[in-house]
């Protein structure tokens, strides 16, 4: 056996579950950023792309962000288990309320209502961070939440253009990417 095949066949520690929570933020800003992006791109004109494109994307972007957290699970032991619970009960609650909206757009007969789609989303990030800011007495987290609430502000002030869209994708890139890449490499925020 040579020393390459040795020191791959070697356990390596499982990561953290600062790590993994990590990993699952760079994923999610990766995946929903991306997705984001190709809805503004579409709804400005940007990428000339038929608008039938948009029933696609969320499809897929939740699909690949699953996909990406069965995988991340499967790779990171205990802590990789308890992130892609609360990875999978975040990503159910965002659905419920795009569907909640869904049916209140339907039973109003306003499917402007679904605007507030990515203000919840991004609530719910500014939410999390703020807990854990809390939790931990970390400033640095309370200020990730502040991002992501002047976030929100940011794409109810634009209401009524595709730049919500874009707000969506920058404040990803800053509360969920970032922090994300920043604690998948090991550093503490």
């Amino acid at each position: 056996m040579s020393a390459v095949a040795f020191d791959l066949a070697a356990s390596r520690p499982l990561p953290a579950v600062s790590v993994c929570a990590g990993r699952v933020l760079l994923l999610a800003g990766l995946t929903f950023g991306a997705a984001n992006l190709i809805q503004w791109g579409v709804m400005s004109g940007a990428l000339g792309w038929h608008p039938a494109v948009l029933g696609l994307s969320w499809p897929l972007t939740v699909g690949a962000f699953l996909f990406g957290v069965f995988r991340l699970k499967r790779a990171g032991g205990e802590a990789g288990r308890r992130v892609a619970g609360w990875s999978r009960t975040a990503i159910l609650i965002h659905i419920g309320a795009a569907l909640a909206l869904a049916g209140l757009s339907a039973a109003a007969g306003d499917w402007e209502l679904m605007r507030w789609t990515s203000a919840v989303g991004l609530t719910l990030y500014g939410l999390a961070w703020a807990v854990a800011a809390a939790r931990t007495g970390t400033a640095n987290m309370a200020a990730v939440a502040a991002i992501a609430f002047a976030g929100v502000a940011g794409i109810a002030l634009r209401f009524g253009t595709p730049d919500p869209y874009l707000i969506y994708a920058c404040a990803l890139a800053l509360v969920a990417l970032l922090p994300g890449l920043w604690l998948a490499l090991g550093r503490r925020l």
